[in-house]
């Protein structure tokens, strides 16, 4: 997949890393901005009627100045599952409406972080200095693994330096089908490639600019028959007319190009948003009928549906997984004990449960590799 990059902003200090180079070797149309006044290029682009959208036109190339390694945010008062995310960059060239980074950042470049030698050196000292323990570590949070790696090649780094280390598995997560320089590396089982996967209806209209679903499921079989461990991430499931059909129908096609066995877990997570969400996206996209569709504000301030109607929707896509794949995972992403026990039948009572839970999944593969 290809994005649009017009600008490339370059911070000063961040001139003279390798990966800068790299990056602006591969964009040799892009208009390039030297130097520290940032600040002022980031006023004039918010004067623009839509900066998120100008935005996804500009690459900030800038070093990671805080922790590379950050637990996942997750939300207060619902079941987390204890992933460390890997801070590789912000921002994604996307533009799904309902998503929630819309929200989250203030700056809407899509930004890259170049000085990657001292995220290596961080990912080895975090795991050597707890060898006793396994890791779950994810790069997809702030960002799509794989949209800006035809320009960075990153991914394909953290392949060949996950596949050494026993006690970590990586989990890369994407919308995009941008997986073939990962396909002749050697993961060993400790690499996860996951793709967040929708009903088709919402992957053609609410997921702008991403992988058709088709391509993605595809890329999956491909990745499976890698090495790759696969996951898959149900979220958010949006209740549209006719729901039950259409999701259950994507299930069908997963399993259509996918072993199970070779699907270390599959997420679900019914539409949940900061209320603020609703006027940004409603303001750039129209109105979008799904954000008034009776939610309450939950226990996190986000606004929610009731709790048996996300039981609802859970239970009748969990039911059609468990036709193709009754000895896979399948957790919530950020809801309640009561959620877990009357839709999956598991006491999941703290997120050290669900880390364990986890935990175990990513370890079995990492056995088989």
């Amino acid at each position: 997949m290809k994005f649009a990059i017009e600008q490339i902003w370059i911070d000063e200090d961040a001139r003279d890393e390798p990966l800068t180079a790299q990056v602006v070797s591969k964009l040799p149309s892009a208009k390039i901005f030297e130097g520290n006044d940032y600040a002022d290029r980031l006023w004039e682009l918010n004067l623009e009627p839509d900066p998120l959208s100008q935005g996804k036109k500009v690459l900030r190339l800038m070093k990671h100045k805080g922790a590379f390694l950050k637990p996942c945010p997750g939300t207060p008062n619902y079941i987390c599952c204890g992933l460390k995310i890997l801070h590789i960059g912000q921002g994604c060239p996307m533009d799904c409406r309902y998503c929630a980074l819309q929200v989250y950042f203030n700056r809407p470049v899509l930004e890259v972080f170049v000085n990657t030698s001292d995220m290596m050196r961080a990912l080895q000292d975090h795991l050597e200095r707890d060898s006793q323990r396994f890791h779950r570590i994810c790069t997809g949070e702030f960002t799509d693994s794989l949209a800006l790696d035809p320009l960075t090649g990153l991914s394909s780094r953290l392949v060949d330096f996950f596949s050494n280390w026993a006690n970590a598995s990586l989990e890369i997560k994407t919308k995009t089908d941008s997986i073939e320089p990962l396909l002749d590396l050697h993961p060993r089982g400790r690499v996860i490639l996951s793709f967040s996967v929708n009903a088709s209806s919402v992957v053609q209209q609410e997921e702008k600019r991403a992988a058709p679903l088709e391509k993605r499921l595809a890329a999956a079989a491909r990745a499976q028959r890698s090495g790759y461990g696969i996951g898959l991430h149900f979220d958010p499931i949006i209740p549209i007319p006719g729901w039950e059909r259409e999701y259950c129908r994507t299930v069908d096609a997963i399993f259509d190009h996918v072993d199970p066995s070779s699907v270390v877990w599959i997420s679900l997570g019914v539409l949940r948003f900061a209320p603020e969400l609703k006027r940004i996206a409603g303001y750039r996209f129209g109105p979008i009928k799904y954000f008034h569709d009776g939610f309450l504000i939950g226990l996190d301030g986000k606004s929610r549906l009731q709790a048996d109607r996300r039981v609802e929707i859970y239970r009748r896509i969990i039911d059609r997984i468990r036709l193709h794949a009754p000895e896979t995972a399948v957790y919530f992403c950020m809801e309640s004990e009561y959620v877990w026990e009357k839709a999956l039948d598991i006491k999941m009572k703290s997120d050290s449960d669900l880390t364990a839970y986890l935990d175990n999944a990513a370890k079995r593969i990492c056995a088989i590799g």
